[in-house]
């Protein structure tokens, strides 16, 4: 299995490439990057931009402007492996929670995090076997990921309690305050 990061949002929230700023030492990124290399040997990077980090290898986009639906055929094409995926903007998602999806995952189905009663599609285990059930959906111009899970019966990890921090995304500049604030914490 390989990690893919999803990396090609807009970030029309934020206002800037989200991926790209900095928290502390490291982009917002490079932490991700960090914490799936503790478990996978090959982290990629989907996203149509070129200034990531240089040491990952960046997947483009096959079909443009689909969002997560895109970017994850984009890599289930590039890999031909089952992949792990998570998004640019979650940098306190641990290896250890990674560990934990990734030892009760269900085979053969789609495994999605959950945490409390928020599903999050951008983070979860994409088997290599539903490459042609995204290309299908994206076709068809169906795009939302929560429809195609739906459809795909996919299973759904649940994390509680000491997790919250771990499923912080740093989408607005709200956001990224409370993620200045998290990290100075983890720091002292």
């Amino acid at each position: 299995m390989k990690a893919v990061v999803l990396a090609g949002g807009q970030s029309s929230r934020m206002g800037q490439d989200k991926a790209l700023m900095k928290l502390g030492e490291k982009t917002v990124i490079e932490y991700v990057i960090d914490n799936l290399s503790q478990v996978f040997d090959e982290v990629y990077i989907s996203g149509n931009h070129s200034n990531y980090p240089d040491s990952k290898e960046i997947i483009k986009d096959v079909i443009a402007h689909k969002g997560p639906m895109g970017g994850i055929l984009s890599a289930l094409e590039y890999c031909k492996d089952d992949i792990f995926i998570c998004s640019c903007d979650m940098p306190f998602f641990s290896s250890e929670l990674i560990k934990k999806m990734l030892q009760t995952k269900e085979e053969n189905r789609i495994n999605i995090a959950q945490y409390q009663e928020k599903v999050y599609p951008v983070v979860g285990i994409y088997p290599y076997r539903f490459l042609d059930a995204f290309t299908k959906s994206i076709e068809k111009e169906n795009l939302k990921m929560m429809h195609f899970l739906q459809q795909q019966n996919a299973n759904y990890i649940k994390f509680r309690g000491d997790f919250e921090s771990q499923f912080l995304n740093i989408n607005t500049p709200e956001c990224f305050k409370n993620a200045e604030i998290l990290i100075k914490e983890l720091r002292s």
